[in-house]
Formats: structure tokens, C-alpha cells, sequence
């Protein structure tokens, strides 16, 4: 994928990351075999609502409205936010009881994987429906696709499915001028079998493919072509299948939302009505929490904390964040091209002071790059691998004075062994308080225990980016908000070819780098979840054992709940379980 690309990729990401919830762990339905198929479904609840009383009435708040209704190019978090309410896709990606992902029956019933992991073959519901009452069909997720992958429409989740489906990338990206993207929208891998039988065959044995799927939403062929561009523009001009219908829009008040009573599931559905309001500020936001004009909301700012939980009313959910921060260093670098100097300044600031002194504990230290909550398949990344990715306390096991490591290296690139004589700049991604104030405070451990003294080049967010793209950097703060539940999600983006740090931006060459690629490609050509574990292990250890990264810290969340709010989970690779939730008042 071109850098371009990637780019992209980044912004709509941070945008997501900003808008979903959090929590841990993943259940994948399991489907490897043509022989099996997915049965788990939202509605089979082990917590029920039989003690529901009360207006089941939800009531949240959001600070951004949403641009359109049109899931074709209204996919911003806020679009998303709303239309995973009034629009339902193959599977849906929700958070359980245990606050673990769950991939469950949407609008199909269930499906089949052949045995090489490339064909997906999806069963579609007989009682699914459109709010007319007409029968949702393969033919509606084939011109979804087949519309996505159309360069005219300029589909913003598009990207998604490049050099996943078969000739869809090639497809989208035809404009006349590349041979080897020379295929319509005919030709991408999705087929109809029947009316209730669409098939997906792809590139390679992506084992992510489920989660991808749930960034499709489907538009209607009549309503989508007799509407042409006025498709959702409005709440009557648009065709929705999902467990809620939008009964009214304010725009940048209020939208009001109503059980859909021909969804599928209804009956298993408790809220009756859903209210999300427009509110900006965390004072305004707290206030409107006390007041009960919303239900719940999430702050870490102290001293709102402080005087919601003296109220009595609410309990509190502590989660942790997908999206890990990290420094990168730059490889090109005089200093930086030793990966015992690299693995110097990486091992030389604590990670638990880290979060305790600039975060407030409000943060989990990372000895890996991956967050808890990552998952390879059905089970947690870290599980599957024995712990083995904690690579930084294994160095530090093996390195307890990194100062010694730092001078090694110093020697063996014929430089002043003297870490004092070092010069290093340590570019900050903004200029607020706390990046002076977490800047100040790595220079301070860099230089208690490595004797080097950095220089602190205070810049703004896009400058900072713009440095890395020119590769104009020695050490640099980042981070990466993952779109989907998987290592390779977050090891791709240092792929020195196709990702976003590529090797012009990191300056990672050499056998350590072109092995890492072949592990990537390795692991996305096999359709086994253990194999895949090891081999993203084997490549993270190349990228956090060899220092071209050092793992910082995972942000945690504090959320604030009515106690008479049952059914509420948090995940940050999944949405709300909106099935599961009923108020007792």
C-alpha cells in the first residue's frame, strides 16, 4: 500500500480510536472449516432483562454531529457512531458479558471458511429486512461491495478491502493509467450464490476479514440509484435494517432513535428509545450526568471524578485503550543506527514512574507494543505467546545497567565513548503542558541514568509528522490508534516498504528490517492463528528488541455508570451491546 494510503489510514484511525470504548479480550465465532459454521448470536444473553422497569430510555452525548447518513463517504466516527444503530452488515463486532469481543451473526445467520482461510461464504437471514419491509439480500452486500470498489464513488472505507478481496484494490484504484489495475467492479471476489447466499474470496487468508467486513454497511441498489447523491442526506432518505430506526434529527441538538420492531432480534432488544445529545465540554458533559439529562459518560479529569462519585448514584469502569504511544527512533542516525544505543535509551526510564508521575496512574506501562487487549483469533496475543512479548522486561533482565550498553555502542561506531558529549534532539508531538512537562521528565531520566542530556525541540502535532515524514529526527514521540483487533494491525505500520514508518521514515534498513517484512507476509498467508502468533512475536521482536521502538504507555479510561443501568460492557475493539442494556428505575 502506498504512503499516501497510509496516511489516510492514520487519520481515520485516530478518529475512530477517539470515539470507541474499552475493555479487554476477544471472542472470534469459531469458523475454520467448511465444516463449520458461525452460532453464536447476540440474542442468546447469559445476563437477562427480566428485571427491567422503568422508560427504557438511553440517553448519551457526543461532541461531534455527524456529517451524513450515506455509509459510502459518511464515515467519520461520529457517521459510524450512528449508523452501527440503523444499519446492520454481515457480522457485527459487539462486547459481551465478560467485556470480551464477540464477532456475531448480523445480517447473516451464519458462514462458512474453507480450509485455506480465502473463502468466506455468508448464509443471509430469511427474516432479515429493510424498514419497508423488503427482504435484505446477497444482491444488497454485493452492490454494497461492488459500489465500494468503484473509483467514481469515492468510497472513504474503500482502503479497507484493498489487497484483501480478490481485484478489489485493482478496481478502485483503475483509473486508466496503471495496467496492473485494470479490473471493474464486476470482477472483485464477491459473488451471489443464490439470494440468500453471498461468497468472499480473497488474497490471502486474512484472519481479520470478520472485523473488516463490519466497516461495510450496506445501501439498497433501488433507493441508493433513484436517490443518486441525496442518499443520507435525511432521515427519509435512507434505507435502514438495523436494531434501531432514527426517529427524529436536530441537527446539532439532539438525534432520537426507536427500536426497529421487524429487526430480527427484537424481542431481545430492552431499550425502547435511544437519545444522543450534542454536548461539548467535560463541564457541561458532568453536569448533564448529575442532572440526568445523560446516563453515562467518561472523564479523568480529578476533580469532575471527585464530585460525580460523591453524588452516590454512579459506579465507575476503569478500561484500558487499543492504541499504544511509543518513541520511534531515527535508524538513519548517527547514534541511532546501533541498536545497542537504541535499546540504551529505551531500557533507561521506568514505564510504571512514567505513568504514575505523568498520567496519574491513569495508564498502562507497556513492555510490549501490543495493549492488553490485542488478540490473535479467539484468544489474547499475550496467552497465545506465554508472555513472551513483554520483550523490554526480558532486557532488562539481560541489561540491568543500560549505561553500559549505551558506551558498548558508542565504541562500536568509533564515536566519544563520553554519553555527555552525545547530542540528541527529542522532538515532542505538541506543544501543550503536558508534552513540556513528559519531555522535561524523559531528559531527566536520560540523564540520571544514561548521562545524556537531550535537547528538547518543542513542536506542534502536524510539524512533528511533517519531521518524521522528512525523516528529520532523532528521537520522536508517536502513537497508532489500530483498526482492527490483531498484532499485524500494529506491526504493519513499520513495515519497511508498505507502512506508514516506512524505512524513508525510520530509517530501518538492512537484514533485521527485510526479515521483519517476510514475517509479515508469512503470518498473512497463513490461515493458522498459533503459527500467525509466532511468527508477529518473532517480527515484534525484531522492532522492540532491536530498539528501532521503545513502548511507552496505554491510556485507561474511567467511565461513570448509573447503578441502574444494567448491561453495560466496554471493549475497545467493539461497540456497545446495546442488546444487553436495560434500566431499572
Amino acid at each position: 500500500m502506498k504512503s499516501l494510503k497510509k496516511l489516510l489510514i492514520f487519520i481515520l484511525i485516530m478518529a475512530i480510536s477517539l470515539s470507541t470504548l474499552v475493555a479487554c479480550g476477544k471472542e472470534e465465532v469459531p469458523a475454520t472449516t467448511d465444516n463449520n459454521t458461525a452460532e453464536k448470536s447476540e440474542g442468546n444473553k447469559e445476563e437477562t432483562a427480566e428485571g427491567a422497569t422503568g422508560e427504557q430510555v438511553l440517553k448519551y452525548s457526543d461532541r461531534s454531529e455527524p456529517t451524513g447518513l450515506n455509509p459510502m463517504v459518511n464515515t467519520s466516527a461520529p457517521d459510524n457512531g450512528v449508523q452501527k444503530f440503523i444499519l446492520e452488515t454481515l457480522v457485527a463486532e459487539i462486547t459481551d458479558e465478560d467485556s470480551n469481543v464477540a464477532i456475531v451473526p448480523g445480517a447473516a445467520k451464519d458462514w462458512t471458511i474453507s480450509e485455506d482461510g480465502k473463502v468466506y461464504t455468508f448464509n443471509i437471514r430469511e427474516d432479515a429486512v429493510w424498514n419497508d419491509g423488503v427482504p435484505v439480500t446477497a444482491n444488497d452486500f454485493l452492490f454494497t461491495f461492488r459500489t465500494m470498489a468503484n473509483p467514481e464513488t469515492g468510497s472513504t472505507n474503500a482502503w479497507l478491502f484493498d489487497g484483501v478481496i480478490e481485484n478489489f484494490g485493482e478496481s478502485l484504484y483503475n483509473d486508466g493509467t496503471d495496467p496492473t489495475k485494470n479490473k471493474q467492479p464486476e470482477d472483485i471476489g464477491v459473488k451471489v450464490i443464490d439470494d440468500k447466499t453471498i461468497e468472499f474470496t480473497l488474497v490471502k487468508p486474512y484472519g481479520y476479514f470478520l472485523e473488516l467486513l463490519t466497516g461495510a454497511q450496506p445501501v439498497r441498489q433501488d433507493k441508493y440509484e433513484e436517490w443518486g447523491t441525496a442518499y443520507g442526506s435525511s432521515i427519509d432518505k435512507v434505507m435502514m435494517n438495523g436494531r434501531f430506526l432514527i426517529e427524529s434529527w436536530d441537527p446539532n441538538v439532539q438525534i432520537t432513535f426507536v427500536k426497529n420492531p421487524d429487526y430480527w432480534n427484537a424481542e431481545n432488544i430492552t431499550l425502547e428509545k435511544i437519545e444522543r445529545k450534542i454536548i461539548q465540554e467535560t463541564a457541561t458533559t458532568a453536569q448533564a450526568l448529575l442532572s440526568g439529562e445523560i446516563d453515562y459518560m467518561t472523564t479523568n479529569e480529578p476533580e469532575w471524578q471527585k464530585l460525580i462519585m460523591e453524588d452516590g448514584r454512579f459506579e465507575t469502569k476503569i478500561s484500558p485503550d487499543n492504541a499504544p504511544e511509543f518513541l520511534g527512533f531515527n535508524v538513519n542516525n548517527k547514534y541511532f543506527k546501533n541498536p545497542k544505543i537504541r535499546l540504551a535509551f529505551s531500557l533507561a526510564f521506568d514505564r510504571e514512574k512514567y505513568v504514575k508521575d505523568l498520567r496519574e496512574g491513569k495508564a498502562e506501562p507497556l513492555y510490549s507494543l501490543m495493549p492488553a487487549v490485542t488478540n490473535v483469533g479467539d484468544e489474547l496475543y499475550s496467552e497465545r505467546v506465554g508472555g513472551r512479548n513483554e520483550i523490554i522486561k526480558e532486557l532488562l533482565k539481560k541489561y540491568p545497567d543500560p549505561k553500559v550498553l549505551l558506551i558498548e555502542g558508542l565504541k562500536e561506531e568509533g564515536l566519544d565513548p563520553d554519553p555527555a558529549k552525545m547530542d540528541v534532539s527529542y522532538s515532542t508531538r505538541g506543544t501543550t503542558e503536558y508534552s513540556k512537562k513528559s519531555a522535561e521528565w524523559l531528559l531527566q531520566e536520560w540523564k540520571e541514568k544514561l548521562g545524556v542530556e537531550i535537547k528538547i525541540d518543542m513542536v506542534e502535532w502536524n510539524v512533528m509528522w511533517d519531521k518524521v515524514d522528512a525523516g528529520d529526527y532523532d528521537i520522536c514521540t508517536s502513537g497508532w490508534g489500530p483498526y482492527y483487533n490483531d498484532p499485524n494491525a500494529l506491526l504493519e505500520i513499520y513495515d519497511p516498504i508498505d507502512g506508514y514508518f516506512n524505512s524513508s521514515k525510520s530509517g530501518w534498513t538492512g537484514p533485521d528490517a527485510d526479515k521483519y517484512r517476510e514475517l509479515l507476509q508469512t503470518a498473512a498467508n497463513s490461515p493458522d492463528n498459533q503459527e500467525r502468533a509466532e511468527l508477529l512475536l518473532e517480527a515484534e521482536q525484531l522492532l522492540v528488541g532491536t530498539g528501532v521502538i521503545a513502548p511507552t504507555y496505554c491510556l485507561s479510561y474511567t467511565y461513570f455508570i448509573p447503578k441502574d443501568l444494567k448491561g453495560f460492557y466496554i471493549n475497545p475493539h467493539a461497540e456497545l451491546s446495546y442488546n444487553l442494556m436495560y434500566l431499572t428505575r
